[in-house]
């Protein structure tokens, strides 16, 4: 089990991270090195950067010497086009594949659907540019996947909204009204459900490297994701080949586990490290 970690108090969250693309930062050390992992981490919809650090912070505590990528998502990322998507994300593809050229290994971590879906787009557009499947030797799938149900996406995207006076009295008329412009956009368009396609496309062997360990943290007490959401996606990937650690909290909020217990949370994250990539 890891040792807990209590990230230290930082002036300025994600100081040592610096700006390469769209919503994309790089944090290399001085004593930077391939034999350690690449640390590519996908935050949640509008994280801010104190509660994002959390999670570098302890990262660069397991792994001095790693480089972590950042990509951020804000709510428009969750609607671009896959085209465009690919562009974006060209520079966050191209500091992996250094890494990747050089003999060193990677560890994907990505959080909620916000997460999901950048990690989606990046492995898809990695592929197309690559001609390979994204060389993960282990990936985290942190409060997630959702199907992306009305009431759970209501209190997702409330989450992200400013915290001002106005924003809270006609915050969650305005979500519902986006709710209902994107169901009716779907349904005239004949499109599936976005987050559906992203549950599906997560289990897909010709995106994903059905290799890769797979770490699900999730929590009954999510109002985001439900527990039974993230099991049902589990047990597919199972059954589709993956081998899958499922990690239940009881009591942490969305995207929150680590809260709960550290060591539990950090502990399988480093297990499916030490495991690696299965070899066919």
């Amino acid at each position: 089990m890891a040792t807990a970690i209590t990230p230290a108090v930082v002036a300025k969250p994600l100081s040592d991270f610096h700006k390469i693309g769209h919503n994309t930062y790089l944090s290399t050390p001085g004593s930077y090195t391939s034999k350690e992992p690449l640390i590519l981490l996908f935050s949640w919809n509008a994280a801010a950067a104190k509660h994002i650090a959390k999670y570098t912070v302890a990262y660069r505590r397991f792994f001095p010497t790693a480089r972590i990528v950042l990509i951020r998502c804000h709510t428009p990322d969750m609607f671009r086009r896959e085209a465009r998507y690919e562009k974006l994300l060209r520079p966050a593809i191209e500091t992996v594949q250094e890494h990747s050229k050089a003999g060193g290994e990677v560890l994907v971590h990505s959080f909620s659907n916000g997460g999901g879906n950048q990690v989606t787009e990046f492995a898809k557009a990695w592929r197309k540019l690559d001609g390979s499947l994204l060389p993960m030797r282990a990936q985290i799938l942190d409060s997630s996947p959702g199907k992306g149900g009305w009431k759970r996406s209501h209190a997702a995207i409330s989450a992200s909204l400013p915290r001002t006076r106005l924003w809270g009295l006609i915050g969650s008329a305005f979500v519902h009204m986006l709710l209902a412009m994107v169901f009716l956009f779907e349904s005239l368009t004949a499109r599936e459900n976005k987050m559906v396609v992203m549950c599906r496309q997560l289990n897909d062997g010709a995106i994903f490297d059905v290799r890769t360990p797979r770490v699900y943290l999730y929590s009954r007490a999510d109002e985001m994701v439900g527990a039974e959401e993230v099991e049902e996606h589990a047990d597919r990937a199972m059954a589709n080949g993956w081998h899958v650690a499922k990690v239940r909290f009881d009591k942490s909020a969305h995207a929150g586990h680590v809260r709960e217990d550290e060591g539990m949370y950090w502990g399988a994250i480093l297990e499916a490290w030490k495991s690696g990539r299965k070899e066919a």
